[in-house]
């Protein structure tokens, strides 16, 4: 019986095979590198969504408590919120406009007791039996982060990824019980009945390294106040 010689393959072959295979190594890095860019941007998504409601519940919780004190039969505001720092008497809401484009602080203050069950902006009440002023101090840190100060203690971290806050004062000029201009701090008429506030917060964008994001994400709303001054 004659022995049947072997064969190998062709070189046309190897390099068909080659190509094949390559072929099917880029689909699969394309399929890897898609799913993982869809979970990195669906997880960028869902923190800047979480930053946007964080600090809007946050800065509305304690802005529409502004000018709150327990004993309105009793006494007037002016009593009650006596002046202090930047504040006039009576007056709750105040801030300071950043120069050359930096951030602005909001000072917002009202009183309580522990039968109210106010929270400040660290998330604490009054205790005591007695009435207490607390002044809450929003403003932005060199680590784009949203803090707050309450009493002029160490400012606390409430929220990340916030690189700026822009206040804009709804004043009452002609006391007719509505808004009538917005104001930035540093040009708000003195002694004017401020109705509401227009913020602005500027957030840092966690898909600005993907093609076609912007670097940051601007986020306002209104929050009307009850009693202001």
């Amino acid at each position: 019986m004659t022995a049947r010689r072997q064969r190998g393959g062709s070189l046309i072959e190897v390099m068909v095979a080659i190509a094949i295979g390559l072929f099917l190594l880029s689909v699969l890095t394309m399929i890897f590198t898609s799913t993982r860019l869809t979970k990195t941007s669906q997880s960028g998504l869902a923190q800047l969504q979480d930053n946007q409601r964080t600090a809007m519940t946050l800065i509305n919780s304690v802005a529409q408590a502004a000018g709150y004190y327990p004993n309105p039969q009793t006494q007037t505001a002016a009593a009650a919120l006596p002046a202090s720092g930047s504040f006039a008497a009576g007056q709750s809401v105040a801030g300071i406009s950043g120069s050359a484009g930096a951030s602005d602080t909001l000072s917002v203050r009202f009183a309580s007791t522990s039968a109210d069950a106010i929270l400040n902006c660290n998330g604490s009440s009054n205790a005591s039996a007695n009435s207490q002023i607390y002044v809450n101090v929003f403003a932005i840190n060199s680590a784009n982060q949203l803090t707050c100060s309450v009493n002029g203690a160490a400012a606390q971290v409430l929220v990340d990824g916030v690189s700026k806050m822009t206040v804009l004062y709804g004043a009452d000029e002609n006391n007719s019980g509505s808004t009538t201009r917005y104001y930035p701090a540093s040009a708000l008429p003195a002694g004017a009945t401020v109705r509401s506030l227009w913020i602005t917060l500027t957030l840092v964008n966690p898909l600005a390294n993907q093609p076609g994001q912007p670097s940051t994400v601007p986020m306002s709303w209104l929050i009307g106040l009850m009693n202001q001054l």
